[in-house]
C-alpha cells in the first residue's frame, strides 16, 4: 500500500526574511558593544551566533 502524501514545499515569505536579517544584525551589533572587537576569535562568534540566530528566526518564523 503506497502512502497518499501530500508534497510539501517551503514557503517563502519577505517578511521573515527581513526579520531574520535584522535580528541577526542586531545581535551582532549588542555583541559587538558587550564584547568589544579586542579579539578576532570573539568576533567571529559573534558572528556566528548572530547568523545562527538569524537563521533560526528565517525558518522559525514560516
Amino acid at each position: 500500500m503506497a502512502l497518499n502524501l501530500p508534497e510539501q514545499h517551503l514557503k517563502r515569505s519577505m517578511p521573515s526574511l527581513i526579520g531574520g536579517i535584522f535580528s541577526g544584525i542586531v545581535v551582532f551589533a549588542i555583541w559587538l558593544l558587550l564584547f568589544g572587537t579586542g579579539s578576532v576569535g570573539m568576533i567571529v562568534l559573534g558572528l556566528v551566533i548572530s547568523a545562527a540566530l538569524g537563521t533560526w528566526i528565517r525558518l522559525a518564523d514560516l
